[in-house]
C-alpha cells in the first residue's frame, strides 16, 4: 500500500466505521481478533481524544489523505487534549496511521474476495520483495490456496507491525496466466513468545514469522467467513473471548443499591401474548431507543420478546416483571462492561456491552442487562437474587467502560 491511502473502497470503510471506540492502557489490552470490532489507540483513554484520532484516520481511509495530513491532525489532537503518549512523534503517528489503514484495507480485500469466491476461489499471498521484507513473508510470496483454507485464518495480512503484504483473489484461469499452481498445505510452525503487559509478562503462541497479536484474519474478525451473521438469539454458537490479561474484574467493590423509579409489571405466567403486551407497555410502543451515560444507543423492541419466547423456561421464569426497569438499567447503570465473543460458524468477533445495576427490591435482586454492542442490537437480560460482588463475577468480565 503506498504512502497515500489509495482506498477508498466500500468494504474497507465499512470495516472501519462499524468499530466501537474503546479506551485502552496498552496495546495488549486487546488481542488478535478483538481488534475487529473495536477502535483503540494504546494509551488513549479519553473519549474525545479517541474520537479525534479516529476522525483523522477515517479521513485517510475514506478520502485518501496522506501520512503528512494525518500528522498535522495528530499534532493538533495531542495539543488539544494534552496527551502524553509513548514514543517519538513520527514513530507513534506512523504506527497509528499504518496499522489502521492496512488492517482496513486487508479486511476490505477479504470481504471482496469472500463475496466472489464462487468465481474466484483462490487467494494469493503477495509480499513486497525488498530488503525490509521479513524472511518468512518472502517465503510465503505466491502461496496460492483456496480462500476457505485454514491457513488464511492465521496468515492473512497484516502479519505484523509495518507489514506491507497483501492478497489477490484469483480464478482458475488467472493461475494459468500467472503461471501459478495451488500450493501444498503450508507447514505452520508455532512458537512461544513473551509479551509484556501492564500486569506482567505473558507467554503467547503465534505462528513463526507473525508478530504477537497479528495471528488472525482481520477480514474474518470484521465480516465473517463465508456465512451470514445470525442473531445473538442463537447464543450457543458464540464463544467468549477473554483479554490477554484477563480483563479488569479484580477486587471490585459491591454495586451501589438503587431504588427503582418504575413499578414492576405483573406476571404473564407463560402467556406469550401477555408477555409481549407487557413489553409494549414498558416501552410505550413497539420499540424504544435508550442512551447510556457514555452516549451509546440501545434499541429495545419485540426482538426481546422473541428471545424469551424461544425457550419455555424463559417464558415461565417471570422476567417480564422487570421490563419497566430496563430503561433505568441502560440510562443509569452502576457499571458498563464490554466483552468479546466469536461466532463459531463465521469467525466474526462481536463486541458486547453489558450493563449492571442493583435494585433495592423485595428480595434484594440485582438486574443485569446484557446487550450486543454490534449496531446497538438487544441481546437479553437476567436477574440475580442477593447479588454480592462474588455472585456477579461471571457478569463483570472484559473491560470496564463506565462506573458511576
Amino acid at each position: 500500500m503506498p504512502e497515500v491511502a489509495d482506498l477508498p473502497f466500500k468494504e474497507a470503510i465499512d470495516f472501519y466505521r462499524r468499530k466501537v471506540n474503546l479506551p485502552t492502557k496498552s496495546y495488549t489490552d486487546l488481542w488478535e481478533g478483538m481488534h475487529g470490532p473495536a477502535f483503540v489507540v494504546a494509551g488513549a483513554q479519553q473519549a474525545t481524544l479517541l474520537s479525534d484520532l479516529r476522525e483523522a484516520v477515517d479521513r485517510a481511509i475514506s478520502e485518501g489523505t496522506t501520512i503528512e495530513d494525518f500528522r498535522k491532525a495528530f499534532d493538533k489532537t495531542v495539543a488539544r487534549h494534552g496527551w502524553d503518549y509513548k514514543g517519538g512523534r513520527n514513530w507513534r503517528s506512523r504506527v497509528i496511521f499504518d496499522t489502521n489503514l492496512r488492517q482496513a484495507y486487508n479486511a476490505g480485500k477479504w470481504e471482496q474476495a469472500n463475496a466472489a469466491k464462487k468465481q474466484r476461489p483462490y487467494l494469493r499471498y503477495i509480499a513486497v520483495l525488498d530488503s525490509e521484507t521479513r524472511p518468512e513473508h518472502r517465503a510465503w510470496h505466491n502461496t496460492v490456496l483456496p480462500i476457505d483454507h485454514e491457513w488464511w485464518r492465521t496468515h492473512h495480512p497484516s502479519c505484523g507491525w509495518r507489514c506491507r503484504c497483501t492478497t489477490q483473489s484469483l480464478a482458475s484461469r488467472d493461475l494459468k496466466s500467472l503461471q501459478l499452481t495451488v500450493s501444498e498445505d503450508p507447514k505452520v510452525e508455532w512458537v512461544s513468545q513473551e509479551v509484556k503487559t501492564p500486569q506482567g509478562a505473558v507467554t503467547v503462541r503465534t505462528p513463526k514469522g507473525i508478530d504477537p497479536g497479528f495471528g488472525y484474519n482481520p477480514g474474518i474478525a470484521g465480516f465473517g467467513h463465508g456465512a451470514d451473521l445470525t442473531s445473538l438469539r442463537n447464543a450457543p454458537r458464540f464463544e467468549p473471548i477473554m483479554p490477554l490479561d484477563g480483563g479488569d474484574a479484580v477486587n471490585l467493590p459491591e454495586l451501589p443499591v438503587d431504588k427503582p423509579k418504575a413499578k414492576l409489571a405483573g406476571y404473564a405466567r407463560g402467556n406469550e401474548a401477555k408477555m409481549r403486551a407487557t413489553l409494549r407497555q414498558a416501552l410505550g410502543g413497539e420499540e424504544k431507543t435508550f442512551t447510556d451515560p457514555i452516549g451509546a444507543k440501545v434499541v429495545i423492541n419485540q426482538a426481546l420478546a422473541d428471545h424469551i419466547a424461544e425457550d419455555r423456561k424463559r417464558l415461565l421464569d417471570g422476567r417480564e416483571r422487570f421490563f419497566p426497569l430496563l430503561g433505568e438499567a441502560i440510562e443509569a447503570p452502576a457499571e458498563i462492561w464490554v466483552t468479546w465473543a466469536r461466532d463459531n460458524t463465521t469467525g466474526r468477533v462481536l463486541l458486547r456491552r453489558r450493563y449492571a445495576k442493583r435494585f433495592e427490591l423485595e428480595k434484594d435482586q440485582a438486574l443485569i442487562l446484557v446487550c450486543d454492542c454490534d449496531n446497538g442490537r438487544w441481546s437479553g437480560f437476567t436477574t440475580f437474587a442477593g447479588a454480592k460482588a462474588r455472585t456477579l463475577a461471571g457478569v463483570r468480565q472484559g473491560r470496564l467502560l463506565y462506573r458511576r
